[in-house]
């Protein structure tokens, strides 16, 4: 047993010995932090335009919708991917925790080749980068896959070009694959185009190790940078004079040029507060989350999981990095060692800077963003620089290895917490999702184009009202008598701005929306209202004008729901459209709500019988609403039936579970009144129930 072991520590260490051991290690970290939760996520925010646009009108034509979100030649990325990952959002999370590691990999491999005699630094600064807890978006697979792609792309170019520094044979070829890999980046995605002011730093500190000569080292940096500047040039000159935008018009226009042109002095110091403001939250500001008393709550079965994970991470990577090859580095300060830290400090300090440039020089700032999650991907690129700075940091301040990798390991492990707890609240919205478009293609069979979903706020989280919108046409396309441009659904949140408005709202205004390449005209005349609270125990509510007395809903849903049209169901429509199996799986979802929305139809339809019958069905399933409100379409159906007890004790059971629906159950029984036949248990019934409800 003991020479057991010792030939598996031997193998162990081995292994940590070999060249892989820090991209394993890195791929480990990546997926304690991306991973765990990959198989619950699903689509979000910008993911849907992507998915609506490949799916609806095919993925040869996801160039025309990239068109229109001013990235014209991204296009090549996402055919790739969805002819390789279909529409399952698994695969795509899988993916770009994948090009997520990729890029981390990349970054070590450059960092060893600059600086080959600090492995320390390439291997801290990799694992930060890797799980660098700022960008918070991770979770929109398809969104943030040109970020990681291209991140990739741009750190390959730059170990390709530090190899052919000391290459003889492969120089050319490296060289090359280098500018190639510049221009797809560059093409790609533009967001790390400001890194590319990092190229002379390095080409200077490569040749400064050989040339002494000031002059003659700047000549040489300049000529090898050359190529490079000349892709960058030819990219900027394509971005700022040739390429013709989108109708809509560009979104990333260069407005911080536009400024030095006019008040230089002005824009001078507005960018350079914005860029200590930026830079100070990415470098600094991110870490807060690392640490907030909710991460550290063990009432919560997942905080305790995610603690679980967080403290096996410390430990596993702690022990991992003393036994790599670290250990073999001098721990005595040089002047080599002295020098390759003021390198690595100006490399971060270039990279943190430089990394938002893009984002400034189109008006935009992390800092004085709207939505901070949303501002999460304006410092993706200046992660690299922050990740450099924290490790130069480390190895400078605290020189015993062992208390360095201990500082790390909790670093990473703060850093994994955070994306868990991030990709939780994904994980909760991607299920309210599915909950939403489940009890929709329940409840709606078909509708007319041009109906507006109407609500009171927002429903969703991580989504809006165009994401929501291109879910909601990807479920129920074709629509018969659309076009590629003209889009038959919209959502519509806060009455489309008419808060202030809500009369003329009612009355009929135009409802009009553009983005990308959809149109949709519409009315408010002819929108649906709906409720959805499933937090509060409800189902989705499709409400109707009889629902105007209803005080479970705000006074402006009252008033907005006399417009609901219900008319624009398509009640006699024979098509059943159910969530697409490409993009949400197999699984249904039976449950309560699915017995009420079925109701819900059956009583636009009148068909009385089905709503009884559907009763008996959720009995025997125990199956019963939580909310006295979807007891009423139920209550209509047994007293079309003329089960007179059964609707006396549904009212009751109505009432007694749902504070405030005496208002609603009155006016259901008057409604009840003018459309069943008379006899005396009915007048019975219902003087006794409006006693009961003490209706006026």
């Amino acid at each position: 047993m003991k020479n057991n072991f010792s030939y598996t520590k031997e193998k162990a260490l081995s292994l940590l010995s070999s060249a892989w051991a820090v991209p394993l290690i890195l791929f480990g970290v990546s997926f304690m932090a991306f991973g765990l939760l990959a198989p619950k996520l699903g689509f979000y925010m910008d993911d849907w335009p992507y998915v609506y646009y490949a799916y609806t009108q095919g993925i040869e034509n996801i160039d025309k919708m990239l068109f229109f979100d001013s990235r014209p030649y991204a296009g090549w990325l996402y055919t790739l991917g969805f002819n390789f990952l279909g529409f399952k959002p698994l695969n795509w999370h899988l993916s770009t925790l994948f090009f997520r590691w990729l890029s981390a990999f990349a970054l070590w491999l450059t960092l060893n080749s600059l600086w080959k005699d600090s492995k320390k630094l390439a291997t801290y600064s990799a694992l930060i980068f890797a799980v660098y807890p700022f960008f918070l978006m991770q979770p929109l697979a398809l969104g943030s896959t040109h970020h990681w792609v291209g991140f990739a792309l741009y750190l390959f170019s730059l170990w390709f070009m530090i190899r052919a520094e000391s290459a003889s044979k492969w120089r050319i070829p490296l060289i090359l694959g280098s500018l190639l890999l510049e221009g797809v980046h560059l093409f790609t995605a533009e967001y790390y185009s400001g890194l590319e002011l990092l190229r002379p730093i390095i080409l200077w500190i490569l040749i400064s190790r050989q040339e002494i000569i000031f002059f003659k080292r700047l000549l040489k940096t300049f000529l090898r940078w050359l190529p490079y500047l000349m892709i960058l040039g030819g990219y900027f000159y394509w971005r700022l004079v040739i390429f013709q935008g989108p109708p809509s018009g560009d979104r990333n226009s260069p407005v911080l040029l536009y400024q030095f042109l006019e008040e230089p002095l002005k824009a001078s110091l507005s960018l350079f507060i914005t860029a200590l403001k930026d830079s100070s939250i990415v470098l600094l500001g991110t870490w807060a989350q690392a640490i907030e008393p909710a991460i550290f709550n063990l009432t919560s079965i997942f905080t305790s999981f995610t603690l679980f994970i967080m403290l096996g991470s410390f430990f596993f990577l702690y022990i991992l990095l003393n036994h790599l090859f670290l250990e073999k580095e001098e721990e005595t300060e040089t002047e080599e060692n002295r020098n390759q830290l003021k390198e690595s400090l100006l490399f971060g300090v270039v990279a943190l800077f430089s990394g938002t440039l893009p984002i400034w020089a189109i008006g935009k700032a992390i800092s004085t963003h709207t939505n901070q999650m949303a501002a999460t991907r304006f410092g993706i690129p200046a992660m690299l620089g922050a990740a450099i700075l924290l490790s130069t940091g480390i190895i400078y301040f605290i020189r015993e290895r062992k208390k360095a990798n201990l500082f790390v390991s909790i670093l990473v492990s703060l850093a994994i917490g955070v994306h868990l707890h991030n990709a939780h609240k994904y994980e909760y919205a991607w299920e309210k999702q599915k909950n939403l478009y489940y009890q929709l293609t329940e409840r709606i069979p078909a509708w007319e184009a041009n109906t507006a979903i109407i609500t009171e706020a927002e429903i969703l989280p991580f989504m809006g009202e165009y994401p929501t919108s291109y879910a909601i046409n990807t479920l129920f396309f074709p629509a018969k008598g659309t076009s590629n441009e003209e889009i038959p659904y919209w959502f519509f949140a806060g009455y489309a701005g008419y808060y202030d408005k809500i009369d003329t709202f009612v009355e009929g205004v135009p409802l009009e929306k553009k983005h990308l390449l959809s149109n949709f005209n519409g009315s408010s005349k002819e929108s649906l209202l709906i409720s959805f609270e499933p937090g509060l125990g409800q189902c989705l509510w499709v409400l109707r004008p009889e629902d105007a007395n209803l005080r479970l809903i705000s006074h402006l849903e009252r008033k907005v729901s006399l417009n609901s049209a219900l008319d624009q169901i398509l009640t006699e429509s024979e098509s059943k459209h159910f969530l697409p199996p490409e993009i949400f799986g197999e699984e249904t979802q039976e449950n309560w709500c699915s017995y009420y929305q079925k109701a819900d139809l059956a009583r636009q339809r009148g068909e009385w019988a089905e709503i009884t019958t559907l009763w008996e069905e959720a009995q025997k399933a125990n199956k019963a609403p939580a909310n006295g409100f979807e007891y009423i379409p139920f209550i209509e159906g047994y007293a079309h039936q003329e089960n007179w007890e059964r609707v006396k004790e549904m009212t009751r059971r109505s009432n007694k579970i749902t504070q405030g629906m005496s208002p609603i159950l009155c006016s259901t029984l008057i409604n009840i009144e003018e459309n069943t036949p008379a006899s005396t248990e009915r007048e019975n019934i219902l003087i006794d129930l409006r006693d009961y409800l003490a209706c006026e």
